[in-house]
């Protein structure tokens, strides 16, 4: 076998395993993924947003490419900045979009680093199955579909928008082929100019006239500051392994290093039973208490991770855990691993979208200066040329210096969640990745326990006297969407967001 590539959706993990097939390594088959995944799945991720990528080499220290948005300057009195409302069917959403809540995009331009720095092919060679897909066209999955729907009114928000996602008068669904020509376009001008052409060229020149003439925040000089940044990630002992993720301004990664300290000594007993769910409960429980005292106002600070070793810290809060018993999340994850040993575990996003494409480029930008989640402080608050936070946290398990899990997840607030507990059934229960990842979840939230079925009634009854309990009959998508991949060239998929997993 070449390698294992888990995507979002099929189509995006038939493009990086194209790549593998061709002799491409883990990093050429995820570069083709992020590229293939705005046409696959535009809901979830464009080239207009940002994310993180986790690295592993064999050799080299794992690292962390951070490309996710930027302030922008706060240089408009009233941008186009306005709320639209998203039915869900169990609750209405606010969402803010506009050209004043795009942030400043880093995809292209973490792409193109993570390209120079650890890629075997050519770029030109990277981009065929998204120009294939884009020129000839796909249908979507009916899952994609029912996504695209419920967001409807942003993809319908502006002229350009209705012309690519509203052609013939009806939003595109999988009944109708989807073609994006102008994406096509600019990926093989990419090829050929690198990021600068986002960045310093006709793409950025493109992005200052949205803003001025839609009231937005983001000039061409703003764009030509933008630089990816390779970071450290944090690094974690846990049991007999050794665990990397994101490391701040992303919270994410601080927060599920957190909860599994607070877990290494606590016996989970079997899964889903009484102590297994009691347990995750009172860590996520504690772990939010953490967030709040000790994460959200220090994320920008230098030395915030040094947290985690700080043993007396963890012990009070651990003493805590033993006393007391954006329902949306418009993120993709992909990971791939090859027969080297090479490993990646991305996410990116691009919130709900802001409503506006590129011109000629056929790219939406992201709407994450309008993400309420990000933004705790109220809008336009963030001091100019600071990340946004992010609950991403693309993630690493290794036994004795090989891979021995790959992971990551979409989802929100879910994702340190559904993480944690997948790396729980897998490496403590010993349950396979697919197992791993379709077997009920647990989230914990603003007092709330929610639960998948199926539960023992005695256990609800139970829970119910502590907390409020939202219980899911089925498996849901709110509980986020995991892919991951394994050191025997194994994968795993979420089927509540409608992901796949291939071989090659």
């Amino acid at each position: 076998m070449r390698g294992v590539v888990s995507a979002g959706d099929e189509n995006s993990a038939r493009a990086g395993a194209w790549i593998l097939e061709e002799g491409g390594n883990a990093y050429d088959g995820a570069i083709a993924v992020m590229l293939a995944a705005p046409i696959c799945e535009p809901l979830f991720t464009s080239l207009g947003g940002g994310g993180f990528l986790l690295g592993l080499q064999k050799g080299t220290k794992p690292s962390i490419y951070d490309f996710f948005v930027q302030v922008p300057p706060n240089r408009i009195k009233n941008p186009e900045f306005y709320p639209v409302d998203v039915d869900f069917g169990s609750a209405v959403q606010e969402f803010h979009i506009g050209a004043g809540s795009v942030a400043i995009p880093g995809m292209v331009e973490g792409i193109y680093q993570v390209y120079k720095d650890r890629c075997s092919l050519p770029l030109s060679e990277l981009i065929k199955p998204a120009v294939k897909y884009a020129r000839e066209g796909i249908y979507l999955s009916s899952m994609q579909a029912d996504f695209i729907k419920l967001l409807k009114p942003m993809f319908l928000s502006t002229p350009k928008s209705r012309e690519l996602y509203g052609k013939d008068g009806c939003l595109i669904d999988e009944n109708h082929l989807f073609t994006n020509d102008e994406y096509a376009n600019f990926l093989e001008e990419f090829a050929k100019e690198g990021s600068r052409l986002f960045y310093e060229g006709e793409v950025a020149k493109e992005i200052e006239k949205i803003s001025k003439e839609h009231n937005g925040l983001i000039y061409r000089e703003d764009l030509q500051k933008y630089r990816c940044i390779k970071r450290d990630p944090i690094k974690l002992d846990f049991k007999n392994y050794k665990i990397f993720t994101n490391p701040p301004p992303s919270g994410g990664g601080m927060l599920i290093a957190f909860t599994l300290k607070l877990l290494e000594q606590y016996d989970l007993k079997s899964f889903r039973s009484y102590e297994y769910i009691k347990g995750l409960l009172e860590a996520f429980h504690v772990t939010g208490e953490f967030r709040a005292q000790r994460i959200n106002e220090f994320l920008h600070e230098e030395g915030l991770k040094e947290i985690l070793s700080d043993e007396e810290l963890i012990r009070n809060y651990t003493l805590d855990l033993n006393s007391k018993i954006n329902y949306w999340g418009n993120t993709t994850h992909l990971c791939v691993i090859d027969k080297d040993e090479n490993a990646v575990s991305a996410t990116t996003t691009n919130g709900e979208g802001c409503g506006h494409i590129i011109g000629n480029c056929g790219i939406l930008l992201n709407n994450m200066m309008g993400e309420e989640d990000l933004n705790p402080h109220g809008f336009f608050a963030w001091k100019e040329g600071l990340r946004l936070p992010s609950m991403m946290a693309p993630t690493a398990v290794l036994e004795n210096g090989h891979p021995k899990l790959i992971l990551g997840s979409a989802g929100s607030n879910r994702i340190r969640s559904a993480i944690v507990e997948t790396i729980i059934k897998n490496i403590i229960y010993g349950y396979d990745l697919q197992k791993s990842i379709n077997s009920p979840r647990i989230h914990f939230e603003k007092g709330t326990a929610c639960l998948e079925a199926p539960c023992d009634e005695k256990i609800l009854k139970e829970i119910k006297k502590h907390y409020k309990l939202n219980y899911f009959e089925e498996l849901n998508l709110f509980f986020g969407g995991v892919q991951a991949v394994d050191g025997n060239l194994d994968g795993g998929f979420d089927t509540r967001r409608g992901a796949a997993t291939i071989r090659v």
